[in-house]
């Protein structure tokens, strides 16, 4: 195969710069039709590194879930069902039900939850001047592996001051409706970032690695926003998919 790579020159160690670049070309396809990467003496003529470096990110990478290397057979890419993000999202969901859709068993490997003073960006969204605001972070898996961090924000008076994280259960979309919140729809915004040290870690991905953040905020049927959240996806694990249909005037 005929494909040249390029790095960008980083301060990150060198193996960490290799590892997102075949990270980068794994996830956009360039692999899709292999069942494994080329050999460590070929990677390393592509990039121009030392096998050294290649071994420490391959490392890196069967660490992360991408691929394993297999004595006798090389570095087999493993190709693992991604989660469509995007396709029956226009049904307001909670992160249990879609998951399970597809046949993934949803979990949560970490959860912390504080109140803390609404900050001007969600005052101007809520249009709260001085309540309390619940920051629900949690970090969610499908089958025991982590997919998703989630930063949800919702003020005292719709979340209950006396809220409690064993009151919720597994979805907040459920304890904010028996609260009375009913989710009617939302707006979203759609980003991309890298993995900075702390999101490395939870999502057990390496440092710089490309991730999808998906702001979105959720609106009751009265039009009054109930909830704001931040959604941290590895891309590896989730694709993003648009169905469109062309009408006749076009």
């Amino acid at each position: 195969m005929q494909h040249e790579l390029k790095l960008k020159v980083e301060k990150r160690p060198l193996y960490l710069r290799v590892a997102q670049l075949l990270t980068e070309e794994i996830t956009n396809g360039v692999f899709a039709q292999e069942d494994r990467l080329p050999s460590e003496e070929k990677l390393a003529k592509m990039l121009g590194v030392s096998r050294a470096t290649i071994r420490e990110a391959l490392s890196a990478l069967e660490k992360q879930g991408m691929l394993r290397r297999v004595q006798g057979l090389g570095t087999i890419l493993t190709h693992e069902q991604k989660i469509p993000i995007g396709q029956g999202m226009e049904r307001l969901l909670s992160y249990t039900e879609y998951v399970s859709r597809y046949g993934f068993t949803p979990g949560t490997s970490s959860v912390q939850f504080h109140w803390e003073q609404m900050r001007p960006a969600h005052k101007k969204t809520f249009k709260y001047d001085t309540v309390k605001m619940g920051v629900l972070e949690r970090t969610r898996t499908a089958d025991g592996k982590p997919l998703m961090v989630s930063v949800d924000y919702i003020p005292m008076p719709i979340l209950g001051p006396e809220f409690q994280l064993e009151y919720m259960g597994q979805s907040l979309f459920d304890y904010l409706q028996k609260r009375g919140a009913i989710l009617a729809y939302s707006e979203m915004r759609i980003t991309a970032a890298i993995a900075k040290p702390d999101m490395a870690e939870k999502l057990e991905v390496i440092e710089g690695a490309p991730l999808l953040v998906i702001d979105e905020t959720y609106y009751d049927n009265q039009n009054g926003p109930v909830l704001i959240s931040s959604n941290t996806y590895r891309v590896d694990r989730w694709e993003f998919k648009v169905f469109r249909t062309r009408t006749e005037e076009g």
